[in-house]
């Protein structure tokens, strides 16, 4: 039986399911003897894994999760395999990296937030983080495709004394005010998410009329007991995990490591209440889709919104264009689709005929062909490839 140690530190919010994954892998070749000492037992007086601690441990191989070089030079000097899960150096030092890709993550919070009708968007990370750094570029690149300019808000992690909370507030406070509104603000994390949404309480700012507020992770924990619910782009934790066993395996048969971090596409966007509005800077079209988000289960069409608002539908289709550079029409059936999308995503299935009704489709069979249409793929298809409990199996 493979001998394989897990060593990875505290405040890790991804790393139960990205072990799940590292686990099921570990259980199709018969099992792995995991060797594992999370810090949260420090309490118990017991002392956390390091690579430096495993320096003379008979096993065969490591997976670890740590951005420090001293550790990672010392894990170079055991001669056996390791990879690397952290993302918060630039370089793998030697090491073989898996991890979600960071810049695609950074363009899919950005595209949610545009999808929603937002013209102004911030990023709120760190400055001296890779992964920061990759979210933050991936982010302003898919802003500035869209003509716009990413505002940004970076501090170095671990600058602020964490006991003044006052100050922490006020000072995070004063740069979201000064933003333009409504404002959809990108969180490297959840926790720095639930952070700003503190901040924004704080200000007077209200969630997500004036700020709408998107994390990263999908950390349940935070997500869901948050006031609002927080959305957050879920990182594919349990692939990463799947990945790291299958490579690991790899090494461990004598097949030389990846040159490049295996990078692996985020699951997507879990939407939650921060994100649940839909903007626009033109009063006319505020109400038009106001009107959308209120009756997204139902069926209506373009001449009922413009009867609903008061004006002419070609009155209604010119001002959506000049705004939102999309007819009425296909912004309907965008904000269908992505909710189609987040249900399909969801570990409880739904049959097509309840996802018909709850997306305002009509028929399972609108709803099955616009959904190929605009995605490429059926909605089994889409399931199978992006639900959060599908892994793939070896052949």
């Amino acid at each position: 039986m493979r001998r394989v140690a897990l060593v990875y530190p505290a405040s890790v919010p991804w790393i139960a399911r990205c072990l799940d994954g590292i686990r099921r892998y570990a259980q199709e070749q018969g099992g792995w003897h995991l060797l594992c000492s999370p810090p949260t037992l420090r309490g118990a007086e017991e002392s956390a894994l390091t690579l430096r601690s495993l320096q003379g441990w008979k096993g065969d191989a490591i997976i670890a999760v740590s951005n420090d070089e001293e550790e990672l030079a010392a894990g170079r000097k055991m001669k056996m395999p390791i990879i690397n899960l952290a993302g918060g150096l630039s370089d793998s030092f030697g090491i073989p990296r898996v991890m979600v890709n960071q810049s695609q993550a950074g363009r899919m919070a950005a595209e949610h937030l545009l999808g929603r009708g937002l013209r102004h968007l911030a990023f709120f990370g760190w400055r001296d983080l890779w992964y920061s750094q990759q979210r933050h570029q991936g982010f302003s690149e898919r802003a500035g495709e869209a003509g716009l300019t990413c505002h940004s808000f970076l501090e170095a992690a671990g600058e602020t004394d964490p006991q003044i909370w006052p100050q922490r507030i006020a000072h995070v406070g004063a740069w979201l005010a000064a933003l333009p509104k409504p404002v959809g603000i990108f969180a490297v994390h959840d926790y720095r998410a639930q952070f700003l949404m503190e901040a924004c309480y704080d200000t007077g700012l209200r969630i997500p009329q004036e700020v709408a507020v998107i994390g990263m992770d999908n950390d349940e924990t935070i997500c869901e007991h948050s006031a609002p619910t927080l959305t957050s782009v879920s990182r594919s934790s349990e692939q990463v995990g799947w990945e790291a066993g299958t490579l690991l395996d790899r090494m461990m048969q004598g097949e030389p490591p990846p040159a490049a971090d295996v990078l692996l596409e985020p699951d997507g966007v879990i939407e939650r209440q921060s994100t649940d509005q839909l903007y626009s800077e033109e009063p006319l079209i505020q109400r038009a889709l106001d009107y959308m988000r209120l009756h997204l289960q139902t069926q209506f069409n373009v001449e009922q919104i413009a009867e609903f608002i008061g004006v002419s539908k070609r009155t209604l289709e010119t001002r959506f264009r000049e705004n939102l550079q999309s007819s009425p029409y296909e912004f309907i059936t965008r904000l269908r689709i992505q909710q189609a999308k987040a249900l399909l995503h969801l570990p409880k299935k739904r049959t097509n005929e309840q996802i018909a009704r709850e997306c305002g489709f009509g028929t399972v069979r609108a709803f099955t062909g616009t959904f190929s249409r605009y995605t490429g793929q059926s909605p089994a298809a889409f399931r199978k490839t992006n639900a959060r409990d599908v892994l793939p199996r070896r052949s």
